[in-house]
């Protein structure tokens, strides 16, 4: 877990949902997949060449961008697949009740959060999507709302959907922590807007985050071992 920039008064929380409040690598790996199926029949060609001019776009999009890393949502728009009909595929494809369960240490530190803080997810995926991924892992009633690919027609790491999280919070952004597992998705484009940052590592990270907010003297009394 990494920390950037964390503000001297916590008012808000943003946090990424897929690889950051779960670990399942056969569902976040099923969800791209599901993406390269439905490219390769709208393209006529294999999935695995899908999957080849996805990975040639992403390759051609760091080295003109100092490495920086692109959502597979934008490498699809760049290959001409508008967000609109992402949006439909993965609405389509993605089912988390079939792979994920309710994981009581997440309800338990999403609480402590949503006791002190406003919790809002940002995701890539359609907000239908992340509305079921966060209730079938048994949190969706301490996230107060959900800013999606259909949201803004944008992609992390595109800034929008972060100012749209910051709008619907009605708090300065300089009180605000974006936390996800990839910098250059989650936490850079916070960073930008004068929000600070948690990288986390996968779910288990989540679980401690109340403690290193604690220790940070954002969330409350520290507690003494």
């Amino acid at each position: 877990m990494r920390t950037y920039s964390l503000p001297d008064r916590l008012r808000a929380i943003i946090l990424d949902i897929d690889r950051t409040l779960y670990d399942h690598d056969e569902y976040a790996e099923e969800q791209i997949a599901s993406q390269y199926r439905r490219a390769a029949e709208a393209w006529g060609v294999s999935q695995a060449e899908a999957a080849k001019r996805v990975r040639a776009w992403r390759e051609e999009y760091a080295r003109k961008n100092g490495g920086r890393h692109q959502s597979l949502g934008n490498t699809l728009a760049g290959l001409g697949v508008p967000i609109e009909t992402s949006v439909r595929w993965r609405a389509q494809s993605i089912a988390p009740e079939d792979y994920l369960r309710r994981d009581p240490q997440l309800v338990a530190a999403l609480g402590e959060l949503a006791a002190h803080v406003t919790l809002v997810a940002v995701t890539n995926n359609p907000v239908s999507v992340g509305q079921a991924t966060l209730h079938v892992l048994g949190v969706d009633e301490l996230v107060a709302d959900v800013v999606g690919l259909d949201t803004t027609g944008r992609s992390k790491p595109d800034p929008e959907p972060f100012r749209e999280a910051i709008r619907r919070l009605g708090v300065p952004p300089g009180s605000i922590i974006s936390v996800g597992d990839r910098y250059d998705v989650d936490i850079a484009p916070a960073l930008s807007l004068g929000m600070g940052g948690v990288q986390v590592d996968g779910v288990t990270d989540v679980h401690r985050l109340p403690e290193l907010l604690r220790k940070h003297g954002l969330l409350g009394a520290v507690t003494l071992d």
